[in-house]
């Protein structure tokens, strides 16, 4: 039986200036740096992220472009990559930290829809009921503070 639901992170505010995830899909991210200084850490965080790859031979599909004040990523490789960046915001590091290690336990990613106050991700699964599944899945929600809906 295939299930349809919902996982969601509720972003706690912030009032330190730095970089922050401003909104994601799953091929696109848009950060933005609130102190102003540049971007210089997303480029550094790259250069790592490149040299990372090319140790496990792998490759990287991402472009990385400036956008007025935000800095706009894209490509498959998107989601992994933001775990290399250190937001000044917890929750935006959390949550990328979930969507990297935990999501592939929980099930497929259908789309994922992020804005500067809360994560939404669409999966499907596929369990006996989703009673049953719950149950797997509730260390991992609490572990990161992720709600649940049923569809």
């Amino acid at each position: 039986m295939e299930l349809s639901f919902t996982v969601a992170k509720k972003f706690s505010p912030n009032n330190v200036k730095g970089m922050e995830l401003r909104s994601a899909t799953l091929e696109r991210a848009v950060v933005f740096n609130t102190s102003g200084k540049g971007y210089e850490k997303v480029r550094e965080a790259y250069d790592a992220y490149l040299k990372e790859a090319g140790e496990k031979g792998c490759q990287v599909s991402l472009k990385l472009k400036g956008i007025g004040k935000s800095y706009e990523i894209s490509g498959p490789d998107t989601m992994d990559f933001l775990g290399h960046i250190n937001f000044v915001n917890e929750s935006h590091n959390e949550f990328v930290d979930f969507f990297r290690k935990a999501m592939p336990e929980i099930g497929k990613t259908v789309s994922l829809d992020l804005t500067e106050k809360a994560a939404l991700i669409e999966v499907t699964a596929e369990a006996e009921s989703f009673e049953k599944y719950s149950d797997e899945l509730l260390p991992i929600i609490e572990k990161y503070d992720i709600g649940i809906f049923k569809k």
